[in-house]
């Protein structure tokens, strides 16, 4: 999501009509602005003055985030958490990000300190060490290489980098021979959030008052593996012989937003409305007669056959950096009856899950060649149901047919071991899961005839190349008409990567097209994540 640093202290009062916080903050609502840093909060600040700040953004809707002024080493705990501790006890949002530069002194043992505090008190609390333009002492440096050096020695969950953007182009211009140099991919892997502003006459924090080189690098670099907020961080009195700051602020805004990652608008999505929507989900679990299900990420399904609770393939991946419910699996999940695996990608088969709920009474379906980790993962093995291509098993009320999956490619051979099922049970239709299907030659030995058929959409690697992928939507059609004619459900979109593996709905909408074409009296949908459909 976007944000914009605003002084703390402007927020508290202001002289200025143009910021006053009722004028400006409906502003940059209006213009996509959904988070707010604090800044700088500093040590001695009352708590319940920044519960106060705190409370006026969250009531215009706005996201949180905190740059708290660290004088020392020593001082460090109370420096951050004395001026927070209100806002901690009352928070109003999953968690807090606190930047801070870093110090003349021990950093890692400043960062050892703070992440040893947070997790004693149990806060919901990320420390973002900033890169800046000089290092702590005022001397010229890569700080940036100081900074990843701290964060990594410390190497806490609870602790990451903060990528000032407009202080590693300044870097760069001044000392090095790359003034568009992208910073170390593990730097990038540690960044949980960003301050963006332009390198302008020699300055940085200006506005962005267009969109140029260095960021554009930066936020590819970030790519979709990056969650957080994109920042953007000014000094009004730097430019005001340009604009003003409320001009500064919505500009900037403006070029951000223009120029916003594919990703980034997806995870803010996800961020304000996923709850809701597993919420919703849920009430698949009270569906008792028939058989019901609801899609609960881009290939994870929850079931209910005649009361029957179980899952396929539940994973939650990026959703656990956006959302609570993943958080929340084993009060929401833990009671089910089955959970069917088909491979190891963990976009299927995800760790946090099954460690989650291993401890459970919850019965795995799972193929063989994944038992190993099963076990690793921490489920019995008195637990488990281990299958193989070729396998018809009965598990409560279902009737289990397992299939080879078709994951490897038949032109390089790249892929992984899965398998596909079709599942039934008495009174209700068949429902069959083909998997994540790289072959789509239709062979004798694979899934046929079912009455519903769960179909991943995958269409070479090339989701922006309409050359590349248009053909392989027509073999998709074939293959999938092959495996039911009478009902098709599109899934596997939007899932985490990068966009050019994407697959949105402009895919699926071809896909759909050209099975029409081939049997125009077909069902074919895309369900809505928590949307519960009946399958008759």
């Amino acid at each position: 999501m976007i944000g914009i640093s605003l002084e703390y202290k402007s927020l508290k009062f202001s002289k200025d009509d143009d910021l006053m916080p009722q004028i400006l903050l409906p502003k940059l609502r209006e213009h996509n602005v959904q988070s707010i840093e604090l800044r700088t909060v500093h040590a001695l600040e009352p708590a319940d003055n920044v519960l106060r700040v705190a409370n006026l953004l969250w009531d215009y809707g706005f996201q949180v985030t905190v740059h708290s002024k660290c004088e020392s080493v020593e001082s460090a705990v109370s420096d951050v958490f004395g001026p927070l501790a209100d806002v901690l006890k009352n928070l109003r949002q999953r968690e807090l990000i606190v930047t801070i530069h870093p110090v003349i002194g021990d950093n890692v043992l400043m960062l050892t300190e703070l992440s040893d505090y947070i997790t004693e008190q149990g806060y919901p609390v990320r420390i973002a060490l900033e890169n800046n333009r000089k290092m702590p002492d005022k001397t010229d440096g890569d700080c940036l290489s100081f900074v990843l050096d701290a964060v990594t020695r410390a190497n806490r969950k609870n602790i990451g980098v903060c990528f000032d953007m407009g202080h590693w182009a300044w870097y760069t211009a001044n000392f090095t021979s790359s003034p568009n140099m992208l910073p170390p991919k593990v730097f990038l892997s540690r960044t949980i959030h960003t301050h963006i502003h332009s390198y302008t006459e020699g300055l940085t924090h200006f506005p962005l008052d267009q969109w140029r080189e260095p960021f554009s690098r930066y936020i590819e670099a970030l790519a979709y593996n990056y969650y957080g907020t994109y920042n953007i961080e000014l000094e009004p009195k730097r430019f005001k012989h340009l604009m003003n700051a409320t001009e500064a602020y919505l500009l900037s805004a403006d070029v951000l937003k223009n120029n916003y990652p594919f990703h980034a608008t997806l995870y803010d999505y996800m961020r304000f409305h996923y709850d809701d929507c597993f919420r919703q989900a849920l009430d698949v679990f009270k569906k008792t007669k028939g058989c019901h299900f609801t899609l609960v990420s881009p290939s994870s399904y929850l079931f209910s056959t005649n009361g029957y609770r179980w899952a396929m393939d539940v994973s939650f991946l990026y959703l656990r950096e956006l959302a609570e419910a993943p958080s929340k699996i084993l009060q929401t999940l833990g009671d089910i009856e089955l959970m069917v695996l088909t491979h190891a990608h963990r976009d299927h088969m995800e760790e946090y899950t099954i460690r989650t709920l291993a401890d459970t009474e919850i019965t795995w379906l799972v193929p063989d060649f994944i038992v190993d980790d099963m076990l690793r993962f921490g489920v019995r093995r008195e637990k488990l149901i281990v299958v193989k291509a070729g396998d018809s098993v009965t598990v409560g009320p279902l009737d289990v047919k397992v299939f080879k999956g078709r994951h490897f490619r038949p032109d390089d051979g790249v892929g992984v071991e899965a398998v596909g099922y079709l599942i039934s049970a008495d009174g209700t239709p068949s429902v069959a899961f083909p998997c994540d299907v790289r072959d789509y030659r239709v062979t004798e030995d694979g899934i046929k005839n079912a009455d519903h058929c769960f179909a991943h959409v995958w269409l070479t690697d090339e989701a922006l190349d309409p050359e590349m992928y248009t053909p392989k939507s027509r073999e998709f059609a074939d293959f999938m008409l092959n495996v039911s004619r009478k009902s098709i459900f599109l899934t596997h979109l939007y899932g985490n990567r990068p966009e050019s593996k994407t697959w949105k709905m402009n895919h699926a909408r071809i896909v759909e097209e050209e099975i029409r074409k081939r049997s125009p009296e077909i069902s074919v949908r895309v369900p809505k994540y928590g949307e519960i459909i009946e399958l008759k």
